[in-house]
């Protein structure tokens, strides 16, 4: 893996999986938008959500199993004490496919340091947020708030649109580069596409992708070698540079 990629905190493959398990069903989905505006309980949840309280109930305990929300007891001062919910995770979500292209990864974000670089813009963003934080509490600061959250979101659609597009020439590339390899037999052009999607890789890994025993990956890859398309240096598996 890149040093670059190394800056990103992403969740496990169990956490992808479960998270996605989770957000897999409408209700939870929607519990969870409801969540984000603050913590609630179940009642006014299935109240708003217009459900039963029963099926909210039984969302909530698969988000409370799924580890992404916390609960306190609150106590009343009028009628008996409720369980109150709030999100405890900050994640991005994204799966990418199309025809020679699958990428899946869950990002955490509550840690900025360890996946981004200094950067001015967002360093005076964090900063004019900060400050006006640390401001008296008052509604005078709801408008300069506002502003900034919309100058990002105008900067998020604007990264989104370069993303898609960076999405469409890689796979302008994967696809040529998929044509380039139609000469090969199919389990040679399956190392060299996990190859091409992965960068540097291992024999392991293309044997857990593949299914196949880490000797038969090696003889591939040493094919592969004699033709001088990759590189081998130990386990490491990587595309000849020209």
């Amino acid at each position: 893996m890149s040093e670059k990629k190394d800056k990103m905190k992403k969740g496990t493959p169990t956490d992808f999986e479960k998270v996605v398990e989770v957000l897999g069903n409408p209700v939870r989905r929607r519990l969870i938008e409801k969540l984000s505006e603050a913590p609630d309980y179940t009642l006014r949840l299935s109240n708003e959500l217009n459900i039963h309280q029963q099926l909210a109930a039984k969302h909530m305990k698969v988000l409370k199993n799924a580890e992404l929300v916390d609960v306190i007891r609150q106590k009343s001062k009028k009628g008996a004490d409720k369980n109150v919910f709030s999100l405890n995770k900050f994640y991005s979500l994204q799966i990418d496919f199309s025809p020679n292209l699958y990428n899946q990864r869950l990002i955490s974000f509550n840690n900025p340091s360890l996946w981004t670089t200094a950067d001015d813009y967002m360093d005076r963003l964090e900063d004019k947020v900060t400050d006006l934080g640390d401001e008296e509490s008052g509604i005078d600061k709801i408008n300069p708030l506002g502003n900034i959250v919309q100058s990002i979101d105008d900067e998020l659609e604007s990264l989104e649109k370069r993303r898609a597009r960076l999405l469409y020439i890689r796979n302008l590339a994967m696809n040529a580069s998929v044509q380039a390899l139609d000469e090969l037999d199919r389990k040679k052009r399956q190392v060299m596409h996990f190859i091409l999607n992965q960068g540097s890789t291992t024999v392991n890994a293309i044997s857990r992708h593949m299914q196949l025993s880490e000797e038969t990956i090696r003889d591939l890859v040493s094919d592969l070698e004699n033709e001088d398309i990759v590189r081998r240096s130990g386990n490491m598996v990587y595309l000849v540079e020209l």
